[in-house]
């Protein structure tokens, strides 16, 4: 199949799912209640241009010759490719079975990571969603209902100040020097011409003092 086939397929694709959503029936409720392979079903197959199983079964249609599917070679691998592509491993083995390569399940890989970013996504909004308030249930405390309270008003109060106490500054204390008297006498007799008189020296602190007595 070459580039330009491939381009008129897709277009092609576009617009069935085009005029089937214009005729206001889903393709999903079709494939779910016509009788599979028939033109009605294969066309509501053909409209589903991102889902593996309905690119495999449109590949179906177009071997079974279903009417509006002509049996083109070109076409049937056309589809089993893309099916193949979304991870259909039955388009696969069909492929493989004609001598066809397989082809790299890109577009699967690509949903699995998408789908894996979304749960991701997902998980972290609710882990960060804030948890409902709890409901406080009174009748569970009291019995009758809770009980009817009167709230009262509350007046708020000034914290009294409290004086500040200055005190004197106090003087410095005078410091005191202990002096240590030190006091000697000493009494001597002297006796002059048969006349004797008692002399009593006294030395305070190195200052002396003589007194001189009968």
């Amino acid at each position: 199949m070459t580039r330009q086939d491939g381009v008129f397929m897709r277009r092609y694709l576009f617009c069935a799912l085009a005029m089937v959503g214009l005729a206001g029936c889903t393709p999903d409720l079709t494939l779910a209640t016509a009788q599979p392979f028939t033109p009605e079903w294969c066309q509501a197959a053909k409209a589903q241009t991102n889902s593996a199983s309905s690119l495999h079964a449109v590949a179906r249609c177009h071997e079974r010759n279903v009417p509006g599917f002509a049996q083109d070679e070109n076409i049937i691998v056309f589809y089993l490719n893309e099916a193949a592509r979304r991870g259909h491993v039955e388009a696969g083995a069909a492929l493989a079975a004609r001598g066809q390569p397989l082809p790299d399940d890109d577009l699967r890989r690509e949903a699995v990571a998408r789908a894996e970013a979304e749960r991701n996504r997902q998980a972290m909004i609710t882990a960060l969603r804030p948890p409902p308030p709890r409901q406080r249930n009174d009748s569970m405390i009291f019995r009758g209902g809770p009980p009817n309270i009167i709230p009262t008003r509350v007046t708020p109060t000034r914290p009294t100040p409290t004086p500040m106490v200055t005190q004197p500054p106090s003087r410095p204390m005078t410091g005191f020097t202990s002096v240590r008297e030190n006091r000697t006498t000493s009494t001597r007799r002297n006796c002059v011409n048969n006349v004797c008189r008692i002399e009593t020296t006294t030395c305070v602190n190195g200052s002396c003092t003589t007194s001189v007595s009968q």
